[in-house]
């Protein structure tokens, strides 16, 4: 559940800002519209919710703030920052591939287009994530009446 809100979240989020960095960045326009932000956001959303699934980021980042003894808004941070690097890196990767790897630059194209998009991407990402974690796993708590804290807190 959290998963779900916090990709709905992060995907819109990056299907804003990432056609803002290439307009930046290349100088075209336009690309910012309606069709490109439902194709950016579905493709973006099925690669995060897939990654989110399969890399525990956010119970990672929490495990290194407990082993760094960080508690309280230094903890969240850190969790934050850890679910930013993979999750936005693992994104931004794959969607990278699947746009650029059939160009005739090949590789070239895809590693050219992720350098451009990632630092943004990230700047982004991290900001969505740090202001909605919280939130997110409050919310998935509730309607499921699991509470991640309470069962790290636990273990």
């Amino acid at each position: 559940m959290m998963n779900i809100l916090m990709c709905a979240i992060m995907c819109a989020v990056l299907s804003i800002a990432i056609p803002l960095i290439i307009e930046g960045a290349t100088g075209a326009q336009g690309l910012l519209n309606p069709i490109g932000f439902v194709q950016s956001f579905v493709l973006s959303f099925c690669i995060a919710y897939l990654f989110g699934d399969l890399v525990p980021a956010v119970a990672w980042g929490g495990t290194l703030a407990v082993r760094m003894g960080a508690s309280g808004p230094v903890a969240y941070l850190i969790q934050c920052v850890v679910t930013a690097v993979l999750l936005i890196t693992c994104i931004a990767f794959t969607v990278s591939f699947v746009n650029n790897i059939a160009t005739p630059g090949g590789m070239g194209a895809v590693t050219g287009f992720f350098a451009m998009i990632w630092p943004g991407a990230l700047g982004f990402g991290f900001l969505a994530i740090l202001l909605t974690l919280g939130p997110c796993m409050k919310v998935a708590a509730k309607a499921t009446g699991f509470d991640p804290a309470a069962a790290a807190a636990a273990a």
